[in-house]
């Protein structure tokens, strides 16, 4: 690793490095590469067995069990932790670019355990080799491509992590609704995860002529790489204050060029809510109850006895789509935090909403045929307020307000505990539900109700402000 070099340099040569017109060009073809090559491939994932709940048990020899079902289900998450530790080595000696490539190996073994599997054990082997994948993935890809792009539109571009996920997941459910006549058969089913190894080969093609990251380079290989990074990406003037926020962000960390220790992070009083913050956002996110909703809203549609629940389902898949794309759009407007409260506020009512309506139908047979479509309605605006706020900010917001030196060590705390408050949902959700029924929902109630508190008064606005800005926010909270 070649030392960092002394920052009284100019930051730019005399005469400056041309701009040579194609800046935006490598900006859209890396983020297509990590969009549909990583982060689609979590979406997929997450996805893909929702509507083969009846099929996957009907092709496999004997009885598969409710509690097998849920494993196979759940053990993705084993994978996504297995891969958000495991990729924190790598991610210091390979950088962004070069983890993800390997990290395609694990799509290739999925696909073949998920095609030829016979029975439930290797398909839950299946399911953590591709939360391998995913765990990659959710450390990687949001951060990748915040770090890349000009500060103007960081946020529209870090929401393009989350595109590829809800693609991935409204693509899965598109294949698997019956309705549709694609591969959600008995005799089809296997061919769904032969997809993801497409989608692999493409980014093997593409990814390695993309732009490493520039927080990678600037720790590892020094100012001249980092520049000549940030030169084929930005225009001169949005490459110079990215490469002095750099400098600054590595001089505060010692200089060295080496990320924070665990213990280390912990320790800086001065990064303590920022700590905190990026924690609580993490684990919010699965103990919304989403997972609830991205794993099993086609049981929880037939228990509300919507006639076609596989296309409920799909076509729920497609709201978050569409409302991912709308954040896109006013995620530099809008601002961070107030998009994060429309998700909490949204998301509460909306729960509360479903427990009212099945309350109302089941204990008091007020409406039984309108209520199951108030359901509907209810599941709706919680993926509409999920898809719109935390959603997006989720995959990006550690890179927004922790420097470059820690932002690794806390996305290595954050992510597995990201996968952990995934695996007890998806685990517990079925067996719960089964037993609590339309109480189960009243949980995610308190959870959200208190992840909205938290954000309101805990969390300062983010958009369009450095590191040196953001510290000064937190002092304030």
């Amino acid at each position: 690793m070649s030392s960092l070099p002394t920052y009284n340099e100019p930051l730019l040569n005399s005469d400056g490095q041309p701009n040579d017109g194609w800046q935006m060009q490598r900006l859209v073809v890396t983020v297509l590469a990590v969009s549909l090559g990583s982060s689609l491939q979590f979406g997929f994932a997450t996805g893909s067995l929702n509507n083969l709940e009846a099929v996957v048990p009907a092709s496999l020899p004997g009885t598969l069990e409710t509690w097998q079902w849920a494993l196979i289900n759940s053990f993705f998450s084993i994978g996504g932790l297995i891969g958000s530790y495991g990729c924190v080595a790598p991610l210091a000696y390979l950088g962004r670019k070069k983890t993800l490539l390997w990290a395609n190996l694990f799509v290739f073994l999925s696909s073949a355990l998920m095609f030829f599997g016979e029975v439930w054990w290797v398909l839950l082997l299946g399911r953590v080799s591709i939360g391998v994948v995913a765990g990659v993935a959710q450390m990687v890809a949001g951060s990748y491509m915040t770090e890349i792009a000009p500060i103007g539109i960081r946020g529209s571009v870090g929401v393009c992590s989350q595109v590829g996920i809800v693609c991935g997941i409204a693509f899965a459910n598109f294949l698997t609704a019956p309705v549709f006549h694609t591969l959600g058969t008995l005799e089809h089913w296997r061919y769904v995860f032969v997809v993801p190894s497409l989608f692999s080969i493409f980014q093997l093609i593409v990814l390695p002529f993309c732009p490493e990251s520039p927080s990678f380079l600037i720790k590892q290989h020094g100012s001249a790489a980092t520049l000549s990074t940030l030169m084929k990406l930005h225009r001169e003037e949005s490459a110079a204050r990215h490469m002095s926020a750099l400098k600054q962000q590595v001089q505060q960390g010692g200089g060295g060029g080496v990320d924070y220790t665990v213990p280390q992070l912990f320790a800086d009083k001065s990064l303590r809510k920022q700590l905190l913050v990026g924690i609580v956002i993490k684990i919010g996110v699965q103990f919304s109850g989403i997972d609830a909703i991205f794993y099993y809203s086609t049981i929880m549609f037939r228990a509300a006895e919507v006639p076609d629940p596989q296309l409920a389902t799909t076509l729920l898949s497609l709201v978050n789509l569409a409302m991912t794309f709308i954040a896109m759009g006013i995620m530099e407007k809008a601002g961070r935090k107030p998009l994060m409260m429309c998700t909490w506020v949204g998301m509460c009512c909306g729960f509360f909403t479903i427990f009212a309506a099945q309350t109302a139908s089941e204990s008091f047979g007020i409406l039984p045929s309108v209520m199951p479509k108030v359901e509907v309605v209810a599941m709706v605006m919680i993926i509409v307020s999920f898809a719109v706020g935390v959603g997006n900010v989720e995959g990006f917001i550690i890179s927004e307000i922790m420097p470059v030196y820690a932002k690794d060590t806390l996305a290595s705390i954050g992510q597995p505990l990201n996968w952990i408050a995934n695996l007890t949902v998806s685990t517990a959700f079925p067996i719960v539900f089964e037993a609590l029924g339309r109480n189960t929902y009243l949980i995610f109630v308190a959870l959200t109700a208190f992840f909205g508190w938290f954000t309101f008064n805990k969390v300062p606005e983010t958009k369009g402000k450095t590191i040196a800005q953001l510290t000064k926010e937190f002092d304030k909270y």
